[in-house]
């Protein structure tokens, strides 16, 4: 990979490992979406069952649609995240009883309402990945559904990439310091019952060249 995209990675990564800090008001009283109605809104964001969850869409929420087009699906509500040098601006949704934040990656006090989110945060239990793979399944079941991964440690957290979805990355609930020092595809090391705490999808092109190398 080019330095400069790896310092870039770098930039990226530090935002994503970062919490979330909401701003008072919605998205909608802002930009004017009130002319959606809120029962619409609401119920399209309370799906039934299980939500899936995809490098292409959230829910009913579109990965690629503008911001302005999310808002006319469900109500979002205006946040910043706060990295380690930066804040960028956010939009938490409630997606059946998921918490998704679409975020851009900009120095701005606010999203652009007319581009998308280049990268998205899920939390929650109440979903399903692709290939029918639960939000809760262990770090056993994923990688017999997914094969191929590569591990990285992101501040803090466990961050797991399946070659097969380079756009989506899975952060785990195991202790980093018991795994330290861990990095490439040393997946051997991650405890058979660790369960994941959030997904990250991002528009950002390097996944697929950390697979470079890997087995599949």
């Amino acid at each position: 990979m080019p330095k400069r995209h790896k310092r870039l990675l770098v930039v990226l990564l530090s935002s994503l490992a970062t919490s979330t800090v909401f701003a008072p008001g919605t998205v909608g009283d802002v930009w004017g979406a009130n002319d959606i109605s809120e029962s619409t809104r609401q119920s399209s964001c309370e799906v039934s069952g299980r939500v899936p969850i995809s490098p292409q869409a959230v829910g009913p929420l579109p990965v690629a649609a503008p911001i302005r087009q999310l808002l006319t699906i469900c109500r979002g509500v205006h946040t910043m995240r706060e990295a380690e040098e930066h804040s960028y601006p956010a939009v938490e949704f409630h997606v059946g009883g998921l918490t998704v934040l679409a975020s851009q990656t900009i120095e701005a006090d606010s999203v652009k309402s007319d581009d998308p989110a280049d990268t998205w945060e899920v939390k929650g239990a109440n979903g399903v990945l692709p290939m029918g793979v639960s939000l809760r399944s262990s770090w056993t079941q994923l990688r017999r559904a997914y094969g191929a991964a590569v591990v990285n440690t992101v501040f803090d957290e466990v961050e797991v990439m399946f070659c097969r979805f380079p756009n989506m990355s899975l952060y785990l609930d195991t202790d980093i310091e018991a795994l330290r020092p861990i990095d490439g595809n040393e997946l051997t090391r991650i405890p058979s019952d660790a369960k994941i705490v959030r997904v990250i999808i991002s528009s950002w092109p390097f996944g697929g060249s950390r697979c470079v190398g890997v087995e599949r």
